[in-house]
C-alpha cells in the first residue's frame, strides 16, 4: 500500500498540471502530502457543476498562482466524475489555472473528505479552500467563496 502510494505522489508530481488525474476518495487524507511534502499547502475544492466556483475562480487565478511563487504548494481539488475529467480540463483552461497542479478526487460523498481534511465545520460546501503549514497542520478554512486578499493573507502566515 506504501509503495503504490509513493507511485501515485510521484507520478502526480511528474504529471503536467493541466493534466489532472483522477484519484479515489480514500486518497483524500493523502492530499497534502502528495501537494507539497515538506511546505506549506493551499487545497482549493470547486467542481465543474459548481456556479460559486465559477464565479470565484477567475478572482483567485492570480492570487493561487501567486503563492506558488512564495513556496507555497497548491493543489486544485475537482471534485467531479472521473468521467467528467474532459470538462474539468476544459473548466480549468477556461478559468486560466490550467498550469496549476489538480486532481480530480472521485468522491460522491462528503464525510470522508471532510473528515481528512481536518475540519469539522466543513460540510462538503464548494468551493472551500484550505491552508496548511509545512507540517500539515490545518491553519486556516474558507467555507465557501474567499477573497484573495483573506487567502494572501492565510498564506502568509504559514510562510516562514
Amino acid at each position: 500500500m506504501a509503495l503504490a502510494r509513493a507511485a501515485l505522489a510521484f507520478s502526480l508530481l511528474v504529471a503536467a498540471p493541466s493534466d489532472p488525474r483522477v484519484l479515489p476518495s480514500s486518497e483524500a487524507s493523502s492530499l497534502v502530502r502528495m501537494a507539497g511534502s515538506g511546505k506549506p499547502v493551499v487545497l482549493h475544492f470547486w467542481a465543474t457543476w459548481c456556479i460559486a466556483c465559477q464565479d470565484e475562480f477567475p478572482r483567485l487565478r492570480k492570487s493561487l498562482a501567486g503563492l506558488q511563487r512564495k513556496g507555497i504548494a497548491v493543489l486544485l481539488v475537482s471534485i467531479d466524475r472521473p468521467e467528467d475529467l474532459p470538462r474539468v480540463k476544459q473548466d480549468l483552461r477556461r478559468f486560466g489555472v490550467a498550469d496549476l497542479p489538480s486532481v480530480v478526487l472521485d468522491a460522491p460523498e462528503p464525510d470522508p473528505v471532510a473528515t481528512a481534511i481536518g475540519d469539522p465545520a466543513w460540510d462538503g460546501t464548494l468551493p472551500s479552500t484550505f491552508v496548511f503549514d509545512a507540517g500539515g497542520k490545518l491553519t486556516r478554512s474558507f467555507i465557501g467563496k474567499t477573497s484573495p486578499s483573506a487567502l494572501n493573507e492565510a498564506a502568509r502566515s504559514v510562510v516562514h
